[in-house]
């Protein structure tokens, strides 16, 4: 099983329109309909008083394997959902990806 951690750094200003976005963004990846889908976790950041700021939306998917994960991202869907990304003003940094095993199985 592998997870992935798909993160967008956003400017504040932008937090709402971006979380309106991505919910219906996520609709167009028809992600539950691909093969090792799992699940799915859409994470809007949160700031504590003195810490550091964080900005950064995360999607997080499960998968049966990395072939599933691979497979999605060379799917159809997979590029229909990324046509109508917002304005590269919305980010304040440029979005990463970051996979990790699930090694408890």
């Amino acid at each position: 099983m592998v997870t992935v951690f798909t993160k967008f750094p956003i400017k504040s200003e932008f937090f709402e329109q971006y979380s309106k976005h991505l919910k219906e963004a996520v609709k167009l990846h028809k992600m539950t309909e691909q093969e090792g889908f799992l699940q799915m976790q859409l994470l809007a950041p949160q700031n504590m008083p003195h810490a550091a700021e964080n900005n950064s939306f995360i999607i997080v998917t499960t998968w049966k394997d990395m072939p599933s994960f691979v497979a999605y991202t060379k799917s159809e869907a997979f590029s229909e959902s990324h046509k109508n990304m917002p304005s590269r003003d919305w980010f304040a940094g440029s979005p990463s990806v970051e996979i990790f095993e699930n090694i408890d199985q």
